[in-house]
This record gives structure tokens, sequence and C-alpha cells, in this order.
């Protein structure tokens, strides 16, 4: 079941530069730093109260966020559903018609997984299915 809007991913040219202005406009604050150079991008989480930004910058000249700045240009990426049980999530997805871009979630972090719904089974929307549990 979800449980609430964990994040919104947006791919953007420069995650710092992007990081700097929420600070300066809204009081965002960076929370956390992941790259991720196997598949070119680097990911920087930006917070402020109950509202969370992915910001999604492109590394190097291939990967998937390539592809997408390619395609559809910077903006909007996806939208990150939190769930209680997210393999439990997927069956339930798919039963309704969702399709799954991988059949078992991925493990970023010690303590989330995450799977992605394919945007044609979603309403053009890419939507990521994220569990976090704590340590």
């Amino acid at each position: 079941m979800v449980k609430e809007l964990d994040h919104v991913g947006v791919v953007v040219k420069d995650t710092k530069e992007t990081a700097g202005l929420f600070a300066s406009l809204f009081g965002f604050e960076v929370t956390e730093v992941q790259e991720f150079p196997e598949q070119g991008f680097k990911s920087t989480l930006i917070s402020k109260e109950k509202v969370t930004i992915e910001l999604i910058e492109p590394v190097g000249t291939q990967g998937i966020i390539q592809r997408f700045v390619e395609k559809r240009g910077y903006g909007l990426h996806h939208i990150s559903l939190r769930v209680n049980d997210i393999e439990q999530e997927i069956g339930i997805l798919e039963s309704k018609g969702a399709k799954p871009l991988n059949k078992k979630p991925t493990r970023i972090t010690d303590t989330s997984e995450i799977a992605f719904l394919l945007p044609s089974s979603t309403g053009g929307i890419l939507i990521e299915l994220i569990q976090r549990t704590s340590v």
C-alpha cells in the first residue's frame, strides 16, 4: 500500500547549482548525494520540512539519464511513492495492469529498495516505488 509521496525526481544540468538556487529561494538543504557512474548520473536529494526533491544530473556521455535528456530534455523524470512492502506492491499493481521495469526491486542503499513502473502503463508518468527501512 502506498504510504506517502517520497519525492519527485527532476533531471537538471547541474545539481550543485540547482541545489544552491533552491536553498536560497526556498530554504532547501542537501540531505543525500549518491553517484551512479555505471549508469551515468549523480543524484542529490534536497529537502525542506516534508518536501523532498531528487535532482538528477547526467554524468559522462552515455547512460539512462543522457538518453532521457536527448528524448525529453531537462525536467520532471519521475514521481516516487513510498510503500510498505515493495514486492507485494509490484504484484498488486501488475494484477491491475501496471508493467514493472523489473520484476525484482533494486537495493540502492542499505535501507532502501526501488522499482519502476513503465510510463506506458501509468498514464505516461514514470513511477518509482520505494521501500525505506530503518537500520
